[in-house]
């Protein structure tokens, strides 16, 4: 069927656009919801035969895909003649013609580009397509079809497969001396290489492979096949057809931003042995390892392109072209410094900007170009000139030959088309067989800075503009200069800000030589920025059961900290002394007012029926929970925590230090009505009633989070000044909380420099749950849309990697739009993160206390094992003369 605009109107009519939505072509294609795409696909169908028609009827590719996305999203793409990137001016007609409200619109948005870019519709249409495992594939590729038949074109299902099969089958179809375009050709043309180049070498141990239960396993399943008993793959992770299982908690995203094995994989992988995760459609590879310690250790993107890069150039020296062909690495500024630093040292190194676009073109300048993100996508271009020097050399020795044999057959394993994880896989594999590594010795070519990672939203992103590569600022305006001031007190600081290309969101990435200074340093500049932006108004997390948070884990939970306690000091205090509940309505309700919901006991939570009949019955976009141990005031009802007043509630974790030899002063400081709302008699109701003589209007609806950080500051100032002029010589713990339903402030804060304050923790994600049995909860971080947030006195969970410290004398705010930001309380109890002092609190009076968790004082005791062991000559003199 030739190209009809008509043929394409009566189709549109049964894809209709969505009108509540706006889609944005980026480096991934379109990426959202599922089942949100069916107008864009059957839209990109169109498109992608229209490219094919100007490419002189090549071959063009979609691959219908959310990669390592949850299961629910979906995505689709397009994929240029040779296997690469869409063309970056094309990518503006996809928007604009995704973007067509009407099927009239959609028709004048065809013809306009027609004409832009001179298409001359007579000539035939290819397309390549296929899909991953998501249960939205099936229905998107019927309307990708749709698409496609209404343009003419010839389609071709390549049905479920990887994205970079579909990216060898286009580039093969194209250009045929790449390999044969069908998939045995792919599978055949990377095995046949691989053995090639193991061959002689060592039996290779077996390599477990996180399929990340996608498409991945499909494919490494033929692959296991291929290789026969060349490489033994024990393959995880495989339910392709099982709901909600796609990437969750596993994968190659996972592993990297989470830095832990796979849940799945505990018990499943031995000391040293090596693994690897793929994603969800088999483009990203990350590998790991477990040392004989029991510690997960990962090898992300910068490792691999590393471990490739010096191999690349150690056989083009043995080769004898080292003055011919000229090797070098691509990264972006995610790299970490260690990395660069390792590189640059042994061969080129160029930064680009954020987007394999960006990386794959830069390496196309080099002879040999290698590129991995950190996140593990990745792969090696050899230039048409390269392939050709390699075809005429002719090499002097055996060993040259050799070496020779070994970059040709490199050429015909990796997929120069796009990242691919089975060939990244084997090309890994490659090289430790020729290196005789072993995960250890290839950890160890660089120790990895520490870096933290920290997202700010913000109402307009466009307002922060970068240059060199995006790591510099240009906008706001000396924000840049203040950044780097903040930088030279950090040891081994670096840091950017970038703007998200696809959301309102500014990343901040920091390096230090600590996990404290790196942490420290990208939380204050994530403070700057959004101060730079704003602040903001909306809030965007949805409700949580309450059940979830309470009810479920809480038995378990507790029964674990009071074993814990008991063992390690009975002296501790039990928390049974009462406990108190409360949250917000999801809808403001008029009538009902914005006043917090409210339910205490002085029974102990654990044995509460009530609790858990209320729990299972209530959602909330904010929960408060407190569970008291007596440290002043009477076993009652009026002192049992939340405390509310208006839209406001408060608690508190800690003891202020002989309150009673200035409680007269404080309450003679405060206004009547607050004096007569304290109704119990603790040191928590009666600093809560001084923050609200600090807010401007205790009565307000809302308030914006700086109006209460700035009254958590001048609350801690004022009992402190109170405390000195009283001759208070014992400090005070004072684990503060305080919100409006909408923002949140929490101190961690004690009146010492040199003590610790009590424990205050933090972890975030989008779901709470129980991932194994007898009560192992866990925060999920399978989707990015974080939309929870917890922070707790002790960590909730077994998993100590879900949570990160809150440090000494800092505040924690988090925004209406879940900014989280830790705020340095810096009045003379403070210790910079930067300081060597700051890792010297002693940890014995919150331990005293029962406030200070036993993993604060195994973390502090774990770092400084770790800070002599790898400190340099230097910083111990430092920390000697400070």
């Amino acid at each position: 069927m030739p190209f009809n605009l008509d043929n394409i109107a009566a189709l549109s009519n049964q894809h209709p656009k969505p009108t509540y939505y706006q889609y944005q072509y980026g480096t991934a294609g379109f990426r959202t919801l599922g089942d949100r795409l069916d107008s864009v696909v059957f839209r990109i169908g169109i498109l992608a035969a229209l490219r094919s028609m100007k490419h002189n009827s090549h071959a063009i590719g979609v691959m219908v895909t959310a990669s390592h996305n949850p299961e629910q999203d979906n995505g689709v793409k397009l994929i240029d003649p040779r296997g690469e990137m869409l063309e970056a001016s094309w990518e503006v007609h996809a928007t604009t013609i995704a973007n067509a409200r009407t099927t009239e619109e959609l028709v004048n948005v065809i013809q306009h580009i027609i004409d832009v870019v001179n298409i001359d519709t007579t000539r035939p249409a290819v397309v390549i397509y296929g899909r991953d495992t998501r249960p939205t594939g099936e229905s998107l590729v019927a309307a990708l079809q749709d698409g496609i038949r209404a343009a003419g074109a010839d389609g071709r299902d390549a049905g479920i497969t990887t994205t970079p099969i579909i990216h060898y089958l286009v580039r093969a179809t194209n250009s045929k001396d790449f390999g044969e375009p069908t998939e045995i050709g792919y599978y055949t043309k990377m095995t046949d290489a691989f053995k090639k180049l193991v061959a002689g070498r060592p039996k290779i141990s077996p390599l477990l492979v996180d399929c990340a239960n996608g498409v991945g396993y499909i494919a490494a399943d033929k692959v296991k096949k291929y290789l026969g008993d060349t490489l033994s793959l024990i393959l995880e992770n495989t339910s392709t057809a099982t709901a909600g299982a796609l990437n969750n908690s596993c994968g190659a995203d996972y592993v990297k931003t989470t830095q832990r094995l796979p849940p799945s994989l505990n018990g499943k992988l031995t000391p040293v042995q090596r693994g690897c995760s793929l994603d969800g459609d088999a483009d990203r590879l990350i590998y790991f390892y477990i040392d004989e310690k029991r510690q997960f250790r990962m090898l992300d993107g910068d490792k691999i392109a590393s471990l490739v890069a010096t191999f690349i150039v150690d056989l083009v020296r043995a080769a004898g072209l080292q003055g011919q062909i000229k090797v070098g690495t691509v990264q972006t500024a995610y790299a970490n410094g260690s990395s660069t630093k390792f590189l640059a040292q042994r061969l080129p190194v160029k930064c680009v900007p954020t987007g394999v676009k960006y990386l794959h073109h830069a390496a196309e300048s080099f002879d040999v170009g290698v590129y991995f993100e950190a996140n593990g996508h990745g792969t090696v271009l050899f230039s048409r000139n390269t392939q050709e020097t390699l075809e005429k050399h002719e090499p002097k020795t055996p060993a040259q030959q050799t070496a020779l044999n070994h970059i040709i057959n490199l050429t015909k394993l990796i997929n120069q088309t796009v990242g691919d994880a089975l060939s990244d896989m084997l090309l890994v594999e490659v090289v430790l067989a020729h290196r005789s590594y072993t995960g250890v010795e290839w950890d160890s070519l660089y120790t990895d800075l520490p870096n933290r990672l920290v997202k700010v939203v913000v109402n307009d992103r466009n307002a922060f503009v970068t240059t060199d590569a995006e790591r510099r600022l240009v906008s706001p305006p000396l924000l840049q200069q203040r950044i780097d001031e903040l930088v030279l007190k950090y040891d081994g600081g670096r840091t950017f800000v970038r703007p998200s290309g696809t959301e309102d969101v500014v990343r901040v990435y920091a390096e230090a030589s600590t996990r404290v200074q790196a942490d420290d340093l990208a939380y204050r500049i994530a403070g700057m920025v959004y101060d730079e932006a704003g602040g903001d108004s909306t809030r965007r997390t949805s409700p949580v059961q309450l059940s979830h948070l309470l009810t479920r884990p809480c038995h378990s939970i507790i029964n674990q900290a009071f074993d814990s306690r008991l063992r390690l000091d009975r002296r501790r205090p039990m928390n049974g002394d009462g406990f108190g509940v409360g949250w917000y309505d999801s809808v403001y309700d008029p009538e009902l007012g914005g006043q917090p919901c409210i339910f205490t006991s002085v029974t102990p939570a654990w044995n509460n029926a009530n609790l858990a009949r209320l729990a299972v019955k209530i959602k909330s976009p904010l929960v408060f929970a407190h569970v008291r141990a007596t440290t002043a005031g009477s076993l009652s009802l009026d002192n049992c925590h939340p405390f509310a007043y208006e839209n406001l509630m408060f608690m508190h974790n800690g003891n202020i230090a002989d309150f009673h030899l200035f409680k007269r002063r404080l309450q003679a400081d405060l206004p009547d009505h607050l004096f007569s709302f304290v109704q119990g008699n603790t040191d928590s109701e009666w600093s809560f009633a001084l923050f609200l003589s600090k807010v401007p209007d205790p009565n307000a609806r809302s308030f914006s989070p700086e109006i209460l950080r700035n009254a958590m500051l001048e609350t801690i100032a004022s009992l402190n000044q109170y405390a000195e002029d009283a001759g208070v010589t014992e400090p005070s713990l004072m684990n503060f909380c305080v919100t409006d339903g909408s923002s949140i402030v929490v101190s961690r804060y004690i009146s010492s420099r040199k003590d610790e304050a009590a424990s205050l923790w933090f972890s975030s994600g989008t779901e709470f749950n129980e991932y194994a049995e007898g009560g192992h909860y866990r925060m999920s971080k399978s989707d990015k849309r974080e939309n929870i947030i917890m922070i707790a006195s002790e960590p909730l969970t077994f998993e100590r990697a879900d949570w990160m410290e809150i440090k000494t004398n800092h505040l924690v705010v988090i925004t209406p739009k879940m900014n989280l930001l830790q705020i340095p309380i810096e009045d003379k109890y403070f210790v910079s993160p930067s300081d060597p002092a700051s890792l010297a609190r002693d940890t014995d009076f919150a331990e005293e206390k029962g406030l200070l968790n036993p993993l604060t004082r195994q973390s502090k005791l774990a770092h400084d094992a770790a800070a002599t062991a790898h400190e340099s000559p230097f910083k111990r003199q430092v920390t000697a003369e400070h």
